[in-house]
C-alpha cells in the first residue's frame, strides 16, 4: 500500500487494486482566512492525481474535508446544469457517512445531510453512503468505518489489504464503539495509523478577542484527547495528523497573532509526546509518500523526498505562545471586502434572511429577539440600527456602537458594514468570520449556518468552475 499526502487531511492510498482519496482539499487557500502550512503547489497536486482516482472518501462534511472546489476539479468534465441532473457524470465513487442524525439548522448549515445532494450538483452519479460501522468492500481493499463521537455523521475509516492495515482518522473524536472494537482479542492490526493532533481553538479567542486565561488546561486537555487515541488504537507507526494549515487573513489585517493563540498541541509536539510514550511516529507533508507491506511502515522516495521538511520549523509557526497579545475586536480594522450597499438595505435583507430559522422562531413564540446592530462603513462613520424580527422592522437609532443604543433586553453586533455585504453575498464561509464581528447573540449565526446559506454556497461554487 502507498500513501502519499496532499496536506492536511488529504491523502491518495493506492492499493495497486484501486486509488482511494480521502478528505479531498486540493488547493492553497481553503477560503479568505485558511490555508495549507507547509504549502501545497498546484503542479503538485496535479503530479499526484495525473491518474485520476477511482473513490473519494469523505470523513464528514466540514468544509476542509467535502471542499467544493476540490470535488469539481475531480468531476470528469465539471460543467454541469444548475438543476438536479449533470451534463456529465464522474466515474468516480464517493463514499460518505450517513445516519438518522435530526436537522440542527443553526450548528453546521445542515451540510452533513446535504453530502448527497452537493455531490449530485457537482456531477457525481456514484453514491455510496454508509453508517459509521458499516463495512464496504472494495476491488483490493476493505473500508471499516467507525462512527465518531460528535452530533453529525463522522467517520474513521480502516483500509485493509493482504498485506497491510491502515487507519484514517480524519478529525474524529474517538468513539467508545472504536474504542471496544480495538480492545478484542480479534481486533483488527494496525500498521499505520493517522490521528488527529487536535489543536482545537480555545473558546473565544477568535469571535470574541478574549485572551487565553488558562493554557496549560487547553494544552493538557489536547494531549489528553491524543494519548486516549494512542492507548486505544496501538499501531505499529503512529502519525499525527489532519493537521496542515495556518492562519493567513486576506486584507489588510494582520492575523498572524492567531497562529500563537489557537493551537495547543502541534504535530511536532504530538511526535515528541509518542516518542515519551516509546511508540515509534513520524511526520509527513504534502507530496510525501509512506508505503506499507508486511507490518513495515517507511518514508518513501516520492514528489517530495523523506527529508524534504523541516518539521520543527514549519510547527514553530503556528505554536502556541499563551505571551502573544489578542488584539481587541475594531470593526474599522477587523473588516473584509468593499462596501457598495446601503446599510438599511443590508439589514432588510438579513431579517428577511432570518425567517424560519430558529431564531426566528424563538422571537415568534417570545415577542422578543429585537437586536442593535452596528455597521460601521467605508467612510469611517458608525451607526447603530435596531432589528425586530417580529414585525420585520430596521428603525436607524443613530451614530455609534451598539452597546450604546441599548434600551434593555436587547442583543447586540458590531460589524463592518463591507464584511456584512460580502456575508450576505455568500463570499464568506458559512458565516465563520472569525473575529469579522464582535456580538453578544446568535442572530448573524442563526442566518449564516442555515440550509438556504449552504446551497447558495454550492451554487456559487458551480458558476466559477463553470467560468463566464
Amino acid at each position: 500500500m502507498r500513501l502519499t499526502s496532499l496536506g492536511h487531511a488529504a491523502v491518495l492510498v493506492e492499493t495497486g487494486a484501486e486509488r482511494i482519496l480521502f478528505d479531498p482539499w486540493l488547493t492553497q487557500r481553503l477560503d479568505r482566512f485558511w490555508e495549507h502550512h507547509p504549502p501545497l503547489p498546484d503542479q503538485l497536486v496535479r503530479e499526484v492525481l495525473e491518474d485520476g482516482v477511482d473513490y473519494v472518501v469523505l470523513s464528514h462534511h466540514h468544509f476542509d474535508h467535502h471542499h467544493f472546489p476540490s470535488l469539481l476539479r475531480l468531476v470528469d468534465g465539471a460543467d454541469v446544469d444548475f438543476d438536479d441532473s449533470p451534463r456529465q457524470s464522474s466515474g468516480v465513487t464517493c463514499i460518505y457517512p450517513a445516519g438518522p442524525v435530526p436537522p440542527q439548522l443553526t450548528a453546521s448549515g445542515l451540510g452533513h445531510q446535504a453530502i448527497a445532494w452537493t455531490l449530485r450538483r457537482f456531477g457525481y452519479e456514484n453514491l455510496q453512503p454508509v453508517t459509521p460501522g458499516d463495512t464496504v468492500t472494495l476491488g483490493g481493499a476493505t473500508l471499516r468505518t467507525f462512527p465518531s463521537a460528535v452530533s453529525f455523521p463522522e467517520m474513521s475509516v480502516l483500509v485493509q489489504t493482504e498485506d497491510a492495515a491502515v487507519m484514517l482518522c480524519g478529525d474524529a473524536i474517538l468513539h467508545e464503539d472504536t474504542v471496544a472494537a480495538f480492545g478484542r482479542p480479534d481486533a483488527p492490526r494496525l500498521d499505520a495509523l493517522f490521528v488527529p493532533a487536535h489543536s482545537i481553538s480555545p473558546p473565544g479567542v477568535l469571535t470574541e478577542r478574549r485572551p487565553l486565561t488558562d493554557p496549560d488546561a487547553v494544552r493538557a486537555r489536547a494531549v489528553a484527547n491524543f494519548d486516549r487515541y494512542v492507548d486505544a488504537l496501538p499501531a505499529s507507526v503512529t502519525v499525527p495528523s489532519s493537521f496542515g494549515w495556518r492562519i493567513s487573513g486576506e486584507g489588510e489585517r494582520d492575523y498572524d497573532w492567531c497562529n500563537r493563540t489557537i493551537f495547543p498541541f502541534t504535530p511536532a509536539q504530538a511526535l515528541r509526546r509518542l516518542g515519551e510514550r516509546n511508540r515509534d511516529g513520524l511526520l509527513w507533508g504534502p507530496g510525501q509518500v509512506i508505503e506499507v507491506k508486511d507490518g513495515k511502515v517507511s518514508p518513501a522516495d516520492g514528489p517530495v523526498p523523506p527529508g524534504g521538511y523541516d518539521f520543527d520549523e514549519v510547527y514553530a509557526a503556528v505554536t502556541l505562545d499563551p505571551g502573544t497579545p489578542v488584539p481587541p475586536f475594531d470593526a474599522s480594522l477587523d473588516r473584509y471586502g468593499r462596501q457598495t450597499r446601503g446599510c438599511e438595505d443590508m439589514l432588510r435583507e438579513l431579517l428577511e434572511r432570518l425567517v424560519a430559522t430558529d431564531y426566528w422562531y424563538r422571537a415568534l413564540d417570545h415577542g422578543a429577539g429585537r437586536h442593535v446592530v452596528s455597521l460601521y462603513e467605508d467612510d469611517g462613520t458608525e451607526t447603530s440600527f435596531l432589528l425586530d424580527p417580529v414585525a420585520g422592522r430596521v428603525t436607524r437609532l443613530g451614530p455609534g456602537p451598539a452597546r450604546g443604543h441599548l434600551a434593555g433586553g436587547e442583543g447586540w453586533t458590531e460589524i463592518a458594514a463591507a464584511t456584512l455585504e460580502a456575508m450576505l453575498g455568500a463570499d464568506l464561509l458559512f458565516g465563520s468570520s472569525f473575529g469579522l464581528w464582535a456580538s453578544d447573540g446568535v442572530l448573524l449565526s442563526a442566518v449564516f449556518h442555515h440550509p438556504s446559506f449552504y446551497t447558495r454556497h454550492v451554487e456559487r461554487a458551480q458558476r466559477e468552475a463553470s467560468g463566464p
